[in-house]
């Protein structure tokens, strides 16, 4: 599933192409999405003749915003895909909407294998309602003191929990929970109360720096993953433990990391290093 460094580098290439730009016409290609659209939704036509004001991510999710306070709601899910391609470009089958503009030859197309995802067609007011309501703060919006608040408030989860709930903070799934966790030398099933005053301080610049480096390199391409050029990310040559069960740690070069489940999702960390 894409997380924030891939959402949100998808995020900055359709802001940089397609602010500013008046929809020629917006139309869904599969019957899954309306039925994905919640109460008070509209319909795709409505968009027609729309101005983009501005695309913006917050956790895993994109928000389109659009003149008249209508906006689209994108989660990609596991495999979906939000990307600009030629207009003239055949499509797939997995591809489920597709959106065209006037005087641009590109056009933005979501695509979505195991139809998980959704686009959601609502009143900017009744996103900010669900998004507030659904996820925690930006973690590279948190200061240490607030980052600190939440370890304590939320301290009977265990760590790599704590990472991945969208309530507590947005943003972080599978991949970048491991990879901070080994970089911090923390154990995913400690307890978040349960750190003290610098190992806190040790995840909190950890959660910083993994997210910064991933957004610098375009996300992690592990299966599905590209940009909003088709392109892939970088990242996933940095992973340090995500995925390299058996394989000797590159921080000790004694132990192998082992994968362990914890709440059904699989953990990847190092014995030794995250002791």
């Amino acid at each position: 599933m894409p997380e924030l460094p891939e959402v949100e580098t998808i995020v900055r290439g359709l802001r940089a192409r397609l602010t500013g730009r008046r929809v020629k016409a917006f139309v869904f290609l599969s019957p899954h999405l309306e039925k994905k659209q919640v109460p008070g939704s509209f319909r795709p036509e409505i968009y027609q003749g729309r101005k983009i004001t501005g695309i913006r991510r917050r956790g895993k999710m994109i928000i389109i915003s659009f003149d008249g306070q209508l906006g689209l709601l994108v989660h990609l899910k596991m495999t979906g895909q939000l990307f600009l391609t030629d207009a003239g470009q055949k499509m797939d089958k997995h591809t489920h909407a597709c959106l065209k503009f006037y005087r641009f030859k590109k056009e933005l197309r979501f695509r979505d294998i195991r139809k998980f995802g959704f686009v959601n067609c609502l009143a900017l007011t009744r996103i900010e309602e669900k998004i507030n309501r659904d996820l925690g703060p930006e973690p590279l919006s948190l200061s240490l003191a607030g980052f600190k608040l939440l370890l304590n408030k939320h301290g009977q989860k265990r760590l790599k929990n704590w990472l991945l709930d969208q309530k507590i903070i947005a943003g972080i799934g599978n991949i970048y929970s491991d990879e901070i966790l080994f970089r911090a030398r923390l154990n995913p099933f400690r307890l978040a109360g349960s750190l003290d005053e610098k190992e806190a301080g040790r995840l909190f610049q950890s959660a910083r720096r993994v997210l910064k480096e991933a957004i610098s390199l375009k996300g992690s391409s592990i299966s599905d993953y590209v940009d909003a050029l088709g392109n892939r990310g970088g990242f996933q040559k940095r992973h340090q433990v995500y995925a390299r069960e058996g394989k000797n740690c590159l921080r000790c070069r004694q132990e192998k990391i082992i994968r362990r489940k914890i709440n059904g999702r699989s953990t990847y960390f190092c014995p030794a290093c995250q002791s």
